[in-house]
């Protein structure tokens, strides 16, 4: 799973691409139940707390996503009530105390040795929290955009097979070792046409690609299963 929330121009905020894959809605969906909002909210309020952005699909085709505030986010979030729902609400909520946390600390002014010093060490220990995040992506990505699922497997460890089996049943990948659309529409993977010589023809054959974003979502999903 990406970051729940994260810092942007200064603030903290979510945005309409992790509401969707959190709470296992279709982005175009979630960008609906925004725009209602912001419409219901009026101009004042949705200047202040949405953001228009955009992001590239597995097509490299620019695409809209909005940032939310956490005063957005729970406005739209109000109606997903299910059980597993109220769950992911907290854990958001939670995620937007601790980094509009980490961002005071980062803009206060020590008064004295004493604060300086507490200071030092609570940004140490964010450092040292982040510390996997980062190493993750130093670990995967070696200045390439792409990596093949065999490369990924490599260094995570397992078996190319075995991996091709773990994201077929997990419902990431299909029968065919290509992902499923709302896997590559959530950044995780590309799939590209690769052309193959048989004979006299030249057919396209599809060829997964596994981006920095699906790296990671990769190594968390295995993370999990095998805790």
């Amino acid at each position: 799973m990406n970051r729940l929330v994260f810092i942007e121009k200064g603030q903290a905020v979510t945005d309409s691409l992790t509401v969707a894959e959190v709470f296992g809605k279709e982005h175009n969906k979630v960008l609906r139940d925004i725009r209602t909002q912001m419409e219901y909210a009026g101009e004042e309020f949705s200047l202040s707390n949405f953001g228009q952005r955009t992001y590239q699909n597995s097509r490299n085709q620019e695409m809209p996503k909005i940032d939310m505030t956490e005063d957005a986010f729970a406005l739209v979030v109000m109606s997903y009530n299910t059980k597993e729902a109220v769950q992911m609400k907290i854990k958001f909520i939670q995620e937007f105390k601790r980094i509009k946390e980490q961002l005071h600390r980062q803009f206060a002014v020590p008064t004295s040795f004493a604060e300086a010093l507490r200071l030092a060490a609570d940004l140490q220990e964010e450092n040292e929290r982040n510390k996997p995040k980062v190493e993750a992506h130093d670990k995967f990505i070696s200045g390439e955009n792409y990596q093949k699922v065999g490369q990924v497997a490599k260094v995570l460890g397992i078996g190319r097979n075995k991996l091709f089996a773990f994201l077929r049943e997990n419902k990431i990948f299909m029968g065919d070792n290509t992902p499923y659309q709302q896997f590559i529409d959530r950044g995780y993977f590309v799939v590209k046409e690769k052309p193959i010589e048989m004979g006299s023809q030249v057919i396209n054959k599809p060829q997964t690609y596994v981006t920095a974003k699906g790296v990671d979502y990769i190594h968390k999903l295995l993370g999990k299963k095998t805790a």
